[in-house]
C-alpha cells in the first residue's frame, strides 16, 4: 500500500522505529549490557535479547520501570537513575541508524516544500540521534518531550505540532501523524482530530483501540 503524503497541509513523524532503526539497535544495546556489567555476564547472546526485550512495552522502554526490574533480579546492578538514563540514552544515541530511505524522503518532503516535523518522547538525546543519523536539517522543527513539557499522548505535545505546521485546529484533519506506537503516536494524535498512519512492523494493532486511518509495515510505503 503506498499512502501519497502530499496531499496533506502538514505532517508529523515520531522518531524511533519511525524515521530510525531504534529496535536494531536496541539489540545492540542488549548485548553491549550484557559486556558492560558483571551481573548480566553469564547471559549468552540469546538470553540477554530475551530479559532486556522483556522489559519493553510497545517498542517503548521505560527507564524506571526497567530500573525497578533489574534491581529486583539483580541486586548489584549499582547504577541510580541518573546513570541509567544517561548509559541507555548515550549508546542508543550512538548506535542507531536511520532507516533505508528516510533521509531521502525528507529531501522529498522539503524539496516539495511539504510542512512537517518530528514530534519525540525524549530529552536532549533525541536531538542527539537526529545528528548522528544524518538527519540533522531535514525537518521544519523537532519538539522533544522532555524539553517542551508534556509527553506523546498528551494534547498538548499535539497542539503545539499544529502551531509549529502553522495550522489550526479547523484544518487539523488535513494533518497526518505518523508513529510505531499505538498507545502514544496514534491514540494522541486522534485526541485532536489528526489523521493517523500506523507503523506496524509487523504486528498487529491493538483491538480495544480505535484503529488508525492507515496501517503500513515501514516508511518505504510512503510516497511524494
Amino acid at each position: 500500500m503506498k499512502i501519497n503524503l502530499s496531499k496533506f497541509k502538514g505532517i508529523a513523524f515520531d522518531l524511533d522505529d519511525t524515521l530510525i532503526d531504534r529496535k536494531k539497535a536496541f539489540d545492540k544495546l542488549c548485548i553491549k549490557l550484557s559486556e558492560d556489567f558483571d551481573c548480566f555476564n553469564h547471559f549468552s547472546k540469546k538470553e540477554a535479547l530475551k530479559y532486556f526485550w522483556g522489559l519493553n512495552s510497545f517498542n517503548d522502554f521505560n527507564i524506571k520501570s526497567s530500573l525497578q526490574q533489574i534491581n529486583k533480579d539483580f541486586h548489584n546492578f549499582g547504577l541510580s537513575y541518573q546513570e541509567f538514563y544517561d548509559y541507555y540514552y548515550k549508546n542508543m544515541s550512538e548506535i542507531v541508524e536511520a532507516y533505508e530511505g528516510a533521509s531521502h524522503l525528507l529531501d522529498k518532503l522539503i524539496e516539495k516544500k511539504i510542512n512537517f516535523g518530528i514530534v519525540t518522547n525524549g530529552s536532549h538525546y533525541q536531538y542527539q540521534k537526529i545528528k548522528n543519523t544524518g538527519l540533522e536539517n531535514k525537518h521544519n522543527f523537532v519538539i522533544a518531550s522532555e524539553i517542551f513539557g508534556h509527553s506523546k499522548p498528551k494534547k498538548e505535545i499535539f497542539l503545539e505540532t499544529l502551531r509549529l505546521l502553522n495550522l489550526t485546529v479547523k484544518e487539523v484533519e488535513n494533518v497526518v501523524f505518523i508513529g510505531d506506537n499505538p498507545y502514544t503516536d496514534i491514540i494522541g494524535a486522534q485526541s485532536i482530530g489528526m489523521k493517523t498512519i500506523w507503523i506496524s512492523m509487523g504486528r498487529k494493532y491493538p483491538e480495544a483501540l480505535d484503529p488508525p486511518n492507515y496501517i503500513i509495515e515501514n516508511i518505504k510505503e510512503l510516497d511524494i
